[in-house]
């Protein structure tokens, strides 16, 4: 018997019940059991009434879980701490799930012996989307391959192997729960202990992306964090002051030549803001280089 635990950290979202509902229409195998824990990272518990109505109308088993207060890393260690199962998955609270999501990501763990795996986050854009946004899909996500090895990732699509030894005493780091990153860094920490992380294509989620995301200065935003803590997945505290020198140079080479294809691409709204935001990016990482605190974005 196949016993698997999603987790969902959640604050102040009605469209977690969207999310419940793709959960309880899952179709799994015969021999696959699956319990929900949402851990609410609201200052009150004022979503709990809603959550536990909905999950026991869709015959879903839930434990709820108090997990204050705005900082994403606490509600995702409670969902470690409360996971009683071999394996646990993350999904988002405004995400929903296509109806083999979770069997596609056990399959892909079992067929390539994996520790964790990653399913893609595909965008759904508002109406009223910039194109150029739509058509770079920035928001979407699908884990990044470096040399053919997944390195890191995300929490919006996840499969743990929680009883693997590489996440034995490992938390989600409690400074990064309010600028995000904290699932880059925590899959980062598996990954140099030995974690196999794999890609599972077909299990794929759908999220919503708010209108107040769909701007050029969310992106900026969200893609200078993502270098930040990027750049914390590069060094440890027992690197040189020399490696760590050499870095800054690579980062700063790289975000120069992304505002001069920038500058040669000024007449191409898709080039001209994709070169932008790459280079927000590895300003990220020469500015935590440096020793810049991370933004925050939540």
């Amino acid at each position: 018997m196949a016993e698997i635990t999603i987790a969902i950290c959640t604050y102040k979202r009605a469209e977690i019940q969207q999310t419940l509902t793709s959960i309880a229409e899952q179709i799994l195998p015969e021999d696959m059991q699956v319990r929900v824990v949402v851990a609410d990272n609201d200052v009150e518990p004022t979503m709990r009434q809603l959550i536990e109505e909905t999950a026991k109308s869709l015959g879903i088993t839930l434990t709820y879980i108090h997990a204050p207060s705005r900082n994403i890393s606490i509600a995702r260690n409670a969902c470690l701490i409360n996971c009683e199962t071999q394996w646990l998955v993350f999904i988002d609270d405004d995400e929903t799930a296509s109806n083999t999501w979770l069997s596609e990501l056990y399959k892909t763990a079992l067929n390539e012996n994996a520790d964790v795996v990653l399913g893609p986050v595909i965008s759904v854009y508002p109406s009223n989307a910039p194109s150029w946004i739509v058509k770079c899909d920035f928001h979407s996500t699908k884990p990044v391959f470096v040399n053919g090895v997944i390195e890191t990732g995300y929490t919006g699509n996840t499969l743990l192997k929680l009883s693997s030894q590489y996440f034995e005493n490992e938390m989600f780091n409690l400074s990064l729960g309010k600028s995000g990153g904290e699932d880059t860094d925590y899959l980062s920490r598996a990954f140099k202990k030995g974690a196999k992380l794999a890609f599972a294509e077909n299990a794929i989620v759908h999220e919503p992306v708010p209108s107040e995301r769909a701007t050029l200065n969310w992106l900026i935003k969200r893609k200078f964090r993502v270098g930040q803590t990027y750049a914390l997945t590069l060094f440890n505290a027992t690197s040189s002051k020399f490696f760590i020198t050499q870095l800054m140079f690579k980062a700063f080479s790289k975000f120069t030549f992304c505002l001069i294809m920038m500058v040669l691409f000024c007449l191409h709204p898709v080039k001209r803001y994709n070169w932008l935001l790459r280079g927000c990016l590895h300003f990220g990482v020469v500015t935590k280089l440096f020793g810049v605190k991370n933004i925050e974005l939540y």
